[in-house]
């Protein structure tokens, strides 16, 4: 079990952006500065330290462990913020109705699966995936009617193609290599 936990933290701060690190690391600098000035600083001057002040320093810090929190939630919404608009789908022929398949792309990397969107119609689809991480990575699709779909394990910098059927109901998209689906590369998905 230790094994497990020592590649958990850095999987998941290699799948966050360079904004996201850089938004908790403020937060956490402004939350460790805080705790360290209240602890050792402040006392070493006023050693009643805080005295009749101590409910405005327990609102300070309930505040500010309210605002680490709050960060770690929204800097964790980066899928979302990517299907509200970062991202375009690889969509060709007249839509997926119609026996027109419809081509995704998919983007592979340490510890994420980066889709143009999280919600489908139903319909033929080819997943176009690319590993634009260091490691193997696979596909596997797994839901209505869809049994555990995958690509083979492929290296950094190839692609393989998943051809797929989507009815409507909630699919999982994740990779299959040992470790990396409890590290963050599992996605769910809604066909309607």
């Amino acid at each position: 079990m230790r094994q497990g936990a020592d590649w958990y933290l850095p999987a998941v701060l290699l799948a966050l952006t360079t904004g996201h690190k850089i938004g908790l690391l403020v937060v956490a600098a402004i939350f460790v500065t805080f705790a360290l000035v209240s602890a050792m600083v402040i006392p070493r001057f006023r050693p009643d330290f805080p005295g009749r002040r101590l409910p405005f320093f327990l609102l300070a810090t309930i505040g500010l462990f309210v605002a680490m929190v709050t960060s770690v939630l929204v800097f964790g919404r980066e899928s979302e913020e990517a299907e509200a608009g970062g991202e375009q789908p690889a969509e060709t022929g007249g839509g997926e109705s119609g026996g027109t398949t419809t081509k995704i792309s998919v983007a592979e990397t340490e510890f994420k699966i980066a889709l143009p969107k999280r919600t489908f119609q139903a319909g033929a689809y080819e997943f176009d995936v690319e590993n634009n991480g260091t490691v193997g990575h696979d596909l596997v699709i797994d839901g209505p009617g869809v049994n555990d779909e995958k690509t083979p394990v492929f290296d950094a910098g190839k692609s393989e193609t998943l051809k797929v059927a989507l009815q409507a109901g909630t699919y999982d998209f994740y990779c299959s290599v040992p470790g990396h689906r409890q590290a963050g590369m599992d996605v769910k998905v809604r066909v309607l």
